[in-house]
């Protein structure tokens, strides 16, 4: 297999990078506090929330053979975007370019040059090219094959006064004209460009892993969800 790795779409082979070290496949750090208690081995773990993680650093390590190329990868390589590896294809991370980017040769008088790129990734993978699920009787259902909860985006057709329930969630819509999308990884509500946070109340939804029950009460279409499946 050749390594490689995409960075917000654009593979590292057409900058004539090649990838020598690939990032294991890593499980993040669940975030919790540790807490030693008098008289007692051992600590008392605490943990933060369910499934709340910490970021992760995945390190691709690299070299070119045309330092020409410098200026164009320092050009590529920076901000925020998405990156898949080649040991892991069908899915991306959210991430961040996290480090300053040195170009050393790796023998003198030899033109190659070696460097490291740290992603600085957001803690779940995120499965590429999954079709939305679109709902138009309540008392559908949907699966969540994901290892943890997913933040979906909602887009609910429909007018009046709604009661929506996704799983254990029940989110009161009022005075909806046409429709309105849920944003749950934004925590936003709107319609093309205006904003509908006043329009709902109540907890953005989330899909857990398994079986998730979605129904509703009032006036509605249909429900369309993007689902965001994400992995550990």
């Amino acid at each position: 297999m050749t390594d490689y790795f995409i960075w917000n779409g654009v593979d590292c082979r057409t900058k004539g990078i090649h990838v020598s070290e690939l990032p294991p496949i890593t499980i993040p750090l669940e975030r919790s506090k540790q807490t030693n208690v008098p008289g007692r081995p051992g600590s008392l773990t605490q943990l933060e929330g369910d499934d709340v993680y910490d970021d992760m650093v995945l390190t691709a390590t690299c070299f070119i053979a045309d330092p020409a190329q410098i200026p164009v990868i320092a050009a590529w390589l920076k901000g925020k975007g998405t990156v898949t590896f080649a040991n892991r294809t069908g899915g991306h991370y959210n991430a961040r370019i996290a480090n300053q980017i040195p170009f050393e040769k790796v023998l003198r008088g030899n033109p190659h040059c070696s460097f490291a790129v740290n992603f600085r990734c957001y803690p779940f993978w995120y499965k590429d090219n999954v079709s939305d699920v679109t709902i138009t009787t309540s008392g559908g259902s949907i699966t969540n094959p994901g290892s943890v909860y997913s933040e979906p985006l909602i887009t609910l057709t429909g007018s009046g006064d709604i009661t929506l329930m996704i799983g254990t969630t029940i989110v009161e819509l009022t005075d909806i004209t046409t429709g309105i999308v849920l944003d749950c990884s934004l925590k936003e509500a709107y319609l093309g460009t205006a904003l509908m946070n006043d329009h709902m109340s109540g907890d953005f939804p989330v899909l857990k892993p398994g079986l998730n029950a979605i129904s509703w009460s009032g006036n509605v279409t249909q429900v369309t969800v993007k689902p965001n499946w994400r992995y550990l």
